[in-house]
C-alpha cells in the first residue's frame, strides 16, 4: 500500500469531518444546503484528492510513468481508507447528535410549516406524519451510516475508475 495514498485518504477524511462538524455544530444541519446537498458535496470532493494523489505519485515517484492498474490501486486505496474513516465518523455523529436533532426538527414549527406548505397533505394527517418521522429518525446508526456509504461507494468507485483511466501515462516514445 502506498503511504502517500494513505496520507491523501486521511487528508480527505479530515477535511470532510471538519466540514460536517461545521455544519452540525454551526446549526446548519437542517438548512436546505446542510440537509440536502452537504453529503453529496463531500462525496464529490474526493475527486480532487484522487487527481492530486495519482498525479503526485506518478510525477514524483514513478518518473511520470504510471500504468492504469497502478493508478486504480492508488485511487482505490484513497477510497477504501476514507470510506472506513468516514463510516466510523458517520456512526459516531448519528449516535452523538443526529438522532436528537432529527427528533427536535420533526417537533419544530419549521417542519410544521413544511407540512402546511404541501397542499397534498391533509391537516388531520400532520400528527401521524410527525410520529412516523420521529420513529424513522430513531433508526439504528448502522442504517444511517449504510445509507451515506452507498452514495459514497457509487460515486467514489466510479470516479476512481475514471480518474485512473485519464491519469495513467505510459513511457514517451
Amino acid at each position: 500500500m502506498n503511504k502517500k495514498a494513505l496520507i491523501y485518504a486521511v487528508a480527505y477524511s479530515l477535511f470532510v469531518i471538519i466540514f460536517k462538524l461545521v455544519i452540525l455544530l454551526g446549526g446548519y444541519y437542517f438548512t436546505k444546503y446542510g440537509f440536502y446537498f452537504s453529503h453529496i458535496t463531500t462525496v464529490f470532493l474526493i475527486i480532487p484528492f484522487y487527481i492530486i494523489g495519482i498525479k503526485n505519485i506518478r510525477d514524483n515517484d514513478n518518473y511520470g510513468i504510471m500504468a492504469g492498474k497502478e493508478a486504480m490501486r492508488i485511487a482505490l486505496t484513497i477510497f477504501a481508507v476514507s470510506a472506513i474513516i468516514l463510516s466510523i465518523y458517520n456512526y459516531i455523529e448519528f449516535e452523538w447528535k443526529g438522532k436528537l436533532l432529527a427528533i427536535e426538527y420533526y417537533k419544530s414549527e419549521q417542519f410544521m410549516a413544511f407540512l402546511k406548505s404541501n397542499i397534498k397533505i391533509k391537516a388531520e394527517d400532520y400528527q401521524k406524519i410527525i410520529a412516523e418521522q420521529i420513529q424513522l429518525s430513531e433508526t439504528s446508526a448502522f442504517k444511517a451510516t449504510t445509507g451515506k456509504l452507498f452514495s459514497f461507494m457509487l460515486i467514489g468507485l466510479t470516479s476512481a475508475f475514471i480518474c485512473s483511466v485519464f491519469l495513467k501515462r505510459g513511457p514517451k516514445k
